[in-house]
């Protein structure tokens, strides 16, 4: 998985955006905020968004279900709701997979452990085969104290 160490926002996707395109960072942000603006807009009049090689966003209806307050314990009755939920292409789950494996073999590579010298060979015979394993001894049940009671 990608390094958890910093969390990318908007601001590093527009000095992206202008890197690549060449651009200005503020003519990156125009165009961000377009994208963005725009897609918002298409998902709330479609209800479901797909970008080829990217992925799709949809507008999905939530039933109303049980839940329960996490202060009082109380139960409570949830209401329905939409969620947006996203589904990513496989062209580009593969691609980033792709990376991820990439950069894993290049970690197992450099860090590889050395292999262990070989073994010379000896005259003394091969071992015998280990004997079959040896039973347990059954453990007895606890021994139960009796309680005596006396008459006055």
């Amino acid at each position: 998985m990608a390094k958890a160490a910093r969390v990318i926002g908007k601001v590093d996707l527009v000095g992206n955006v202008a890197q690549i395109t060449e651009l200005t960072k503020e003519n990156a942000k125009k165009a961000t905020n377009a994208v963005l603006e725009g897609m918002q807009a298409l998902l709330q009049q479609s209800g479901k968004i797909q970008l080829a090689k990217f992925g799709s966003f949809s507008l999905r209806k939530t039933k109303s279900r049980r839940g329960r307050n996490p202060q009082t314990g109380q139960p409570l009755l949830i209401p329905p709701g939409i969620r947006i939920a996203f589904k990513v292409s496989k062209t580009w789950k593969d691609a980033v997979l792709a990376k991820e494996q990439e950069q894993l073999k290049d970690k197992v590579r450099i860090h590889a452990p050395k292999e262990a010298p070989k073994a010379k060979p000896t005259a003394n015979p091969p071992a015998k085969p280990p004997s079959k394993p040896v039973a347990k001894p059954a453990v007895k049940p606890a021994a139960t104290k009796k309680i005596v009671v006396k008459k006055r």
